[in-house]
């Protein structure tokens, strides 16, 4: 009975795992992307394969579908796990590997703990019924694996799918008030920051460039810290200079420190902007980047837009 309840729990982990990171897929396809060996048109296919192949793993543990193949597999996935983990927590200082999503936090030494407990609970569970019953569970589970795993790939694909897909099935016109932006250059305020503290630069005025990017967020807004750590990490997988990038923001001052802080844009021109006047230019819709050529604008994008392609 241990032995069952083992492969049961390594199971149910996998699963449990799997969908905590599709409910947070968006800061999950972010962190991987940071570890710069993906596109980032690849990378979100990648991270809906890992999640996708940890719910299969599961269904297979808990059903014991092929279990002598799944128990091999489950054993070498959680192995490389572990090494990965390793090498972040020696490498990097990140405070949550997403190995449950962001609901579930863990550091990558509290990740790795947790893997060498799955690890002998496999090893625990090595043993499996004798051929007969195996057979038998197989034949039984197989048509209610065949169903599950079928509908958790069309939940991952179609009703969270990557951006590429998205933008396919659910793109509609990026639109500013252009005569609102043009107003806005006379109204914002150069923001300085002095450690942990905002000082506003009344003196400094805006000023337009051959080619720039005006990123309008709210230091609140979940999908624009998304967005600005998104671009950043792009900028530096580009090796682009953010000089010509301009973040206008509206929030609180400590908002604001956190906002810079959270999204790795210590280098960036900072501008206070009147959350009135960032709803009449957005029509309320945060973040929005929108790339301006010699005081003309080209091109109008939101967080979904936001890909390699995007600086091209």
């Amino acid at each position: 009975m241990v032995k069952i309840l083992s492969s049961k729990l390594v199971g149910g982990v996998f699963i449990i795992a799997a969908i905590l990171k599709l409910i947070s897929i968006d800061e999950f396809e972010i962190y991987i992307y940071s570890f710069n060996i993906f596109s980032f048109l690849l990378t979100t296919f990648v991270s809906r394969i890992i999640i996708i192949g940890e719910f299969i793993l599961g269904l297979f543990l808990i059903l014991k579908i092929n279990y002598k193949f799944t128990w091999r597999i489950s054993l070498l996935t959680l192995t490389l796990f572990t090494l990965f983990l390793t090498y972040t927590a020696i490498f990097r200082q990140d405070s949550n590997c997403h190995c449950f999503g962001e609901l579930i936090e863990l550091s990558p030494l509290e990740s790795i703990i947790k893997n060498v407990i799955l690890i002998l609970l496999l090893l625990l569970s090595q043993k499996s019924k004798d051929k007969r019953q195996k057979a038998l569970s197989e034949v039984q589970s197989s048509k209610f694996f065949v169903l599950c795993s079928s509908f958790f790939v069309l939940l991952v694909f179609i009703i969270s799918p990557p951006d590429s897909i998205y933008k396919m099935l659910y793109s509609t016109e990026k639109e500013v008030s252009s005569i609102d932006l043009y107003e806005s250059f006379d109204e914002v305020t150069k923001i300085d920051f002095k450690e942990d503290e905002v000082i506003f630069d009344s003196i400094s005025d805006f000023n337009t460039k051959e080619n720039q990017l005006i990123v309008i967020v709210s230091s609140g807004c979940k999908y624009c810290k998304l967005g600005m750590k998104k671009l950043s990490l792009m900028m530096k997988k580009e090796e682009l200079s953010a000089e010509n990038i301009d973040i206008f923001i509206w929030g609180s001052p400590d908002g604001i420190v956190n906002f810079r802080k959270e999204t790795m844009t210590e280098d960036y021109n900072y501008w206070h902007i009147m959350p009135n006047k960032a709803i009449d230019i957005t029509y309320g819709r945060f973040p929005i980047f929108i790339w301006i050529k010699e005081k003309d604008i080209i091109k109008v994008g939101d967080f979904r837009d936001l890909d390699d392609a995007f600086f091209k």
